[in-house]
């Protein structure tokens, strides 16, 4: 460790640093490393008063916080010759802080927890007595405080859509995705809400998104083909239907999106699998 007055300085005046953000943990670890560092370096004369009396300073404001008051009422002094015990000494109350710290932290997650479970439980259960209202100011209140959790939004938009609640459900889902655009269930579960609504196109429009970020999935190939079909859009259901057919060329559904295709652009089902020289086949605009 670089045991330069600079360093020791740096260090020192990190711990005050860290001591005005009300910091005491960090401000304990960097006063812990420049004691150590000043005892074993080769400082001497007036860099080595002048850093003495940073130290002193800085070992005073420390004891005067309520924190370290608390844990030593007797407080600590800065004598010359004895860094490393002080280090000790300082190095031990951070170890004890932080594992208060640990236990607090962990206390207020359970306390987090239990909330969010009163409110999710709480809004299932109005959704089961058939009061959709009710059930949305819990979730709308889990959505607020606890927005933050992986997996939140997803599963309060799914309790919704399973409710019949599809208009509703879709809010969770376009915020997942805002917050979260790594959890492919949003994307499926939000172009499956679309498509109940009857927006077809904008279900269409996610499901290209979840492509794009994601990588081919037969599934969702296939939905975009079936959606094509609807639309009479042959060629674009004929693409889809066997991008997921080389995914899995045993896929029942993309075979019927794509014998279905076919029957209109060649006549029979099995065109596209003939030697019959099929429409160019054009890429899947995602």
């Amino acid at each position: 460790m670089d045991a330069s007055p600079k360093n020791v300085r740096e260090h020192i005046a990190r711990s005050k640093f860290y001591l005005q953000r009300k910091d005491v943990l960090r401000s304990l670890r960097a006063l812990s490393q420049a004691l150590n560092m000043l005892a074993g370096s080769q400082i001497f004369g007036r860099e080595r008063i002048e850093i003495s009396i940073l130290m002193e300073e800085a070992v005073r404001l420390l004891c005067e916080h309520d924190v370290v008051k608390r844990a030593l009422p007797g407080g600590l002094s800065y004598k010359k010759g004895q860094e490393r015990e002080l280090a000790a000494g300082l190095t031990r109350m951070a170890d004890a802080l932080e594992a208060l710290l640990g236990k607090a932290q962990l206390e207020e997650r359970r306390k987090r927890l239990v909330e969010l479970d009163e409110l999710v439980l709480g809004g299932q259960a109005e959704l089961d007595n058939k009061q959709p209202l009710e059930a949305r100011k819990f979730f709308r209140r889990a959505m607020d405080s606890f927005g933050d959790e992986p997996g939140l939004l997803v599963d309060l938009g799914n309790r919704l859509m399973l409710a019949g609640l599809a208009l509703e459900a879709t809010e969770y889902f376009q915020k997942s995705i805002e917050i979260a655009p790594t959890d492919p269930r949003a994307y499926t579960l939000l172009a499956q809400c679309l498509e109940a609504l009857g927006e077809g196109a904008k279900a269409e429009e996610v499901i290209k998104a979840s492509l794009r970020r994601f990588g081919p999935d037969e599934g969702l190939l296939v939905r975009l083909a079936q959606s094509a079909l609807k639309r009479k859009s042959w060629k674009e259901a004929l693409a889809s239907a066997q991008a997921a057919l080389e995914l899995n060329p045993t896929g029942r559904d993309a075979r019927r999106c794509a014998e279905a295709a076919s029957e209109r652009l060649f006549g029979t089902a099995q065109g596209y699998l003939s030697g019959e020289a099929p429409p160019p086949r054009r890429p899947i605009e995602l």
